[in-house]
């Protein structure tokens, strides 16, 4: 498992082929393999240095591939250095081993879905989840799929956990501020990632599809539940223009891939509640993978902008100062 791997550890093992690129050599002609591994409990770099291009040809991303190296430290971080790959054969790896799935049972998060869909009062938001959540294929897909290709959430399952989490804390923003509307709120949170359905594909490494790479689920998003509204007896329009808006703006920044900045308090919410969710399990998945490096601090994360402190208990600066007498700051 990646997670046990250890510096100096000889590896013999399968794992999942989550990225592959040729790179050219510095100072040297020809190319090397900048590949990731990963399996359910986690990822890990690795470098390929000989026979890069004759490999490249025999293998594909979202394979199941059997590796030869050794574990090795790069800046800080463990990577694998390969003596060799090549495709696993049936019956060489166990798909549980190599698939991580959401940590909560799918059951008890559709159970939390249906309980959402049901508290909303406004009829017709209340009919537009119904008929998004009701068909049977759509929810298959939605409940199975990833909540990212990589960064948070990116598992069997994620898209759905990652949802709930987004609603429930909605819930809690209307909780402390009353004046939000409840409904447009849970109806636009429980519908703001229904695009990455179509965006994201893959079955043991999630990869983007080219409609996901020309669009975005924003769009794909924004495209799936208008069809639906169109679906909705009377939907409103001036809802549909409010609904869409949540949908259109929850990145917040043009930046990050809004079209449009949020305009209204219901906007702002949902956007601040996905970016909090994300952003806590973006920490709370690299902290428990090796790519975050040995010692109590990452290396420079590149979406969190820092480096970023993954040691329990107390910094070390302050337990060097443990037993020492109190500094006096009283210049009076």
């Amino acid at each position: 498992m990646v997670s046990e791997l250890a510096l100096g550890q000889a590896v013999s093992a399968p794992f999942v082929l989550a990225e592959m690129r040729l790179c050219p050599f510095r100072n040297k002609p020809g190319q090397y393999l900048d590949l990731r591994l990963a399996d359910r409990t986690g990822a890990i770099t690795a470098r390929l240095w000989e026979g890069a291009e004759e490999a490249a040809q025999a293998l594909a991303v979202g394979r199941v591939v059997m590796v030869e190296g050794r574990v090795d430290e790069y800046r800080g971080s463990p990577q694998l250095v390969l003596a060799g790959l090549r495709l696993a054969e049936p019956g060489e790896y166990e798909a549980a081993d190599l698939v991580r799935e959401s940590p909560r049972a799918r059951e008890e998060m559709e159970a939390e879905l249906e309980e959402m869909v049901a508290s909303v009062s406004t009829e017709p938001l209340r009919a537009l989840l119904e008929a998004v959540f009701g068909e049977a294929e759509f929810r298959e897909r939605f409940a199975t799929a990833p909540g990212a290709a990589r960064l948070h959430h990116a598992y069997r399952g994620g898209l759905l956990e990652h949802t709930l989490a987004v609603a429930s804390l909605c819930r809690a923003a209307v909780r402390l501020h009353p004046d939000l509307n409840y409904d447009l709120l849970i109806t636009g949170a429980l519908l703001h990632d229904v695009g990455k359905v179509f965006e994201l594909r893959g079955e043991y490494a999630f990869d983007y599809t080219d409609e996901g790479r020309f669009c975005g689920h924003l769009v794909l998003t924004d495209r799936f539940v208008t069809a639906r509204i169109a679906q909705v007896p009377e939907f409103p329009s001036g809802l549909r223009q409010l609904l869409t808006h949540l949908l259109l703006s929850h990145h917040g920044e043009l930046q990050y891939g809004a079209p449009v900045r949020p305009k209204i308090a219901e906007a702002l919410a949902l956007h601040y509640a996905d970016n909090l969710d994300a952003k806590i399990q973006t920490f709370a998945d690299y902290r428990e993978s090796a790519e975050s490096g040995p010692g109590p601090w990452s290396p420079y994360h590149h979406a969190l902008e820092a480096q970023l402190y993954l040691g329990g208990g107390r910094p070390e600066s302050e337990k060097e100062t443990e037993g020492r007498e109190e500094l006096n700051f009283d210049f009076d």
